[in-house]
């Protein structure tokens, strides 16, 4: 229920735990067996509980936040070790702990956090685990064994139609195959041991069942030691709906109500909410008690999260899992019910009793919280997990952060690993009504800088604003659904300025900043001398002149590229500016002379001495003469990079944008560019602009008309940094255009290679090898 005023609220309240007979806590050094921005919560609450904290990292994560946050942090060497990922390896952080005279471990999430038999070595070496029992792990905490197990000791639990099976690995795919076929296709494949999309694949049709389900186990395998798999009915209309629980050892287990979580994509949650609108409230109690009576036949102990579907069109839920851990999304339920459930989970881990807490008698659910995830990931590329330095992280305003939380363990200057899940932050708001929590979450996401590598921002945003999740009937079919319009800027129609008048924005970051480097001594001695003298100053070509591009990430090449042509730069210190901002359209091949038409090369010096002709007669085709003035900018070297923070007016219209250059180089080389990356609020996420002089962006269009068509390449390379996953082809074997030929994994997700045209199919990589982006996997010739 809804606050009526939206006014200050309490911090949450956090349980305090209670105390041994000599007035001590039973936890004092806590050793989190996890990284990044959930290291980072349970910090949190370590610091108002008085615990030392234990951070661990791997060589490639040196630079989390959450390393700095702890009190003490341990290295576990490389990811790419004999031993494997350090953060599986159970003895390794048995004795991490053991030598930081740690007492307890929190697993956080992901990871180990439901392995049973990491939770019984915690406790066989002594030390306290946070978490459930080993026994709910094994019987819950397994897709297969849970519903089995409550098939046969709870069937008031309604059970969605599937098959558990055994070990797929072993049977007889026949008999897979009738199950399936028994079911009714569509089904879903899902790892039995895990979460977070991983191991799950939608199958529509026999004939990509096995394919699929080889996919499923290996990525299951990695994600999480074990290939298991069952079989589950699709139910196409369908929600995602959550019930967190607690439970303590003396019997008691509590609803901390639900969350929606239906907006997925690859199966993954990307935003997730609380309450769930759809749900009338006798609904939302039954789906809680039943999330209770689950708890309570297991005497399950600590936080837990359990996952049900509902079916929209006859109003009926499912059991689907229970994650016997604390969820990436708690944070919403959180916001809502005012309570810290980490803090929860480490009173009931030294033995408090629920029953006895009065803040727990009457749990409350007030007004709307919305999660946002924000990943490192391409959404118009199928959104391909991407990797590399984040230049800038700005969170939005202070004064607009209210009710806001940012959870996060990357700053600027810090690198997304291949590594590692592609999640760069959650960003969690609260407000008094869904219609004002989205708006929030909307407008948060829009001040929000994150400046590197590709990120689903704009594509969060554009599914806040859709008229269909404004509906609160939406399922997870929400983005397949609505794919298209989501990968458009929700803004673009309303942003009030031409798309193409904002080139000057990158061009004067860098020309201001090249302004700022001369230094004085040089001024000093030609002081008297205005900036941007040319000997021959009245020729028109000398003056500045910029060509900016937008880089297209789906093409992979520059595109709309605009002529930025300023006037001199004024004696006062207004910065006002007068601006000619043109198309700039090569000279296509039906101009000829002489009967030779010019193209490749030739286009590019026709197109080039056109422009100059226009520029020295002051009459730039289809220009554009704007008044602009740079109300204020600031410039930071960043390593070897630059950010800054520019106020700027076009034509009276004032636009604030966030600014990232790609490198600190003062003059590109001949036919080189210098990337800009700017935010603006007012379009929801950065732009990639590459800016040229004239010279060098008539000299880069020359080598890209001059070259061979880039699409007929024999040669496929590495999109990213990836291990080699499965060689799908022998050396020497003929393949046809779209065929796969590799899979590939990055960033715990794994990525298929197809062929681009038809060859024959070499490569000198082998499975298991770890390659770098651009590296040559194999060749069709």
């Amino acid at each position: 229920m809804a606050t009526s005023q939206h006014l200050a609220r309490p911090p949450l309240w956090t349980a305090q735990l209670p105390l041994q007979e000599d007035g001590t806590h039973r936890i004092r050094r806590l050793l989190i067996a996890n990284r990044g921005e959930i290291s980072c919560r349970v910090i949190k609450t370590c610091r108002l509980l008085d615990i030392i904290s234990i951070a661990i990292y791997a060589d490639e994560d040196a630079n989390s936040r959450h390393v700095s946050d702890a009190d003490h942090a341990v290295n576990l060497g490389s990811m790419d070790q004999l031993a494997g990922n350090p953060f599986l390896n159970i003895p390794l952080l048995i004795k991490t702990a053991t030598d930081a005279g740690a007492n307890a471990i929190h697993p956080g999430y992901g990871y180990l956090s439901e392995n049973s038999q990491f939770a019984d070595a915690v406790r066989a070496a002594g030390i306290l685990f946070i978490g459930p029992s080993s026994t709910a792990m094994s019987t819950l905490g397994d897709k297969r064994k849970a519903k089995e197990y409550l098939a046969e000791h709870e069937p008031t639990i309604p059970l969605i139609p599937g098959w558990t099976g055994g070990d797929e690995q072993e049977m007889d795919f026949d008999e897979l195959d009738r199950q399936a076929e028994s079911i009714g296709y569509p089904i879903m494949i899902k790892a039995s041991a895990g979460g977070g999309g991983k191991g799950m694949r939608v199958v529509h049709e026999a004939s990509t069942l096995r394919a699929e389900l080889e996919r499923a186990q290996s990525e299951s395998q990695r994600s999480f030691g074990s290939s298991e798999c069952i079989l589950e009915k699709y139910i196409e209309a369908g929600k995602h709906v959550e019930v967190q629980i607690i439970g303590d050892s003396h019997g008691t287990v509590l609803s901390l109500w639900e969350r929606d979580c239906s907006v997925q994509r690859r199966h993954q949650k990307v935003i997730e909410e609380t309450p769930c609108r759809w749900l009338s409230q006798e609904q939302r109690e039954a789906m809680c008690a039943a999330a209770v009576r689950i708890g309570k036949l297991l005497a399950y102990e600590n936080a837990g999260t359990v996952e049900f579907i509902l079916d929209i069109r006859t109003g009926k839920f499912y059991f689907l899992e229970v994650n016997a851990r604390l969820q990436v999304e708690h944070p919403i339920t959180e916001e809502c019910t005012g309570v810290d459930i980490v803090s929860i989970q480490l009173f009931v881990a030294v033995g408090g009793n629920l029953a006895e807490v009065p803040q727990l008698q009457r749990i409350p659910q007030n007004g709307h919280a919305i999660e946002c995830r924000l990943c490192a990931e391409d959404p118009i590329r199928d959104f391909a997990p991407q990797h590399g330095l984040i230049r800038l992280w700005s969170e939005s305003s202070p004064a607009s952060r209210r009710d806001v939380r940012f959870e996060t363990a990357l700053d600027s200057g810090t690198r997304v690993s291949i590594y590692f899940d592609s999640m760069i932050a959650k960003i969690v708001v609260w407000a008094p009504t869904r219609s004002m929590a989205i708006e929030k979450m909307a407008r948060t996401l829009a001040e929000t800088a994150c400046i590197g590598p590709a990120t689903n921002q704009l594509f969060l945003q554009s599914c806040l604003l859709h008229e269909g999740f404004r509906r609160p009937d939406y399922t997870t079919s929400f983005v397949p659904e609505n794919i298209e319009t989501l990968l458009k800027n929700p803004y673009a129609a309303s942003l009030g300025t031409p798309l193409s008048y904002l080139s000057v924005i990158p061009s004067i970051f860098l020309r201001d900043f090249k302004a700022r480097a001369t230094s004085r001594a040089e001024r000093q001695i030609f002081g008297s001398i205005r900036r941007s003298f040319r000997n021959q100053r009245f020729d028109k070509i000398n003056l500045p002149c910029d060509i900016v591009t937008a880089y297209d990430a789906k093409e992979g090449s520059d595109t709309n590229p605009h002529v930025c042509f300023w006037g001199f730069e004024p004696q006062t210190s207004a910065m006002s500016y007068t601006v000619q901002v043109a198309p700039l359209t090569v000279i296509d091949s039906e101009e000829t002379k002489d009967g030779v038409e010019p193209v490749g090369p030739n286009a590019a010096t026709k197109t080039y001495n056109a422009l100059s002709a226009s520029v020295r007669q002051s009459a730039l085709p289809d220009a554009a003469s704007l008044k602009v003035r740079v109300h204020d900018i600031e410039v930071r070297n960043q390593g070897n990079w630059r950010t800054g923070l520019i106020r700027i007016s076009i034509d009276g219209k004032t636009l604030v944008a966030h600014v990232a250059s790609a490198a600190n180089d003062d003059e590109p080389d001949v036919g080189g560019s210098t990337n800009v990356f700017v935010h603006l609020p007012a379009l929801g996420a950065p732009v990639d602009y590459r800016c040229y002089s004239v010279l060098a962006y008539f000299e880069s269009l020359r080598h890209v008309m001059g070259g061979g068509d880039a699409a007929s390449s024999k040669v496929i390379n590495a999109p990213m940094p990836c291990k080699v996953l499965r060689v799908l082809k022998k050396n020497g074997e003929a393949v046809k255009t779209g065929e796969l030929v590799m899979v590939v994994e990055s960033m715990k997700m794994e990525i298929t290679i197809s062929a681009g045209r038809e060859g024959k199919f070499e490569t000198s990589v082998k499975e298991g090898d770890a390659v770098d982006e651009g590296v040559v996997l194999c060749t069709l010739e």
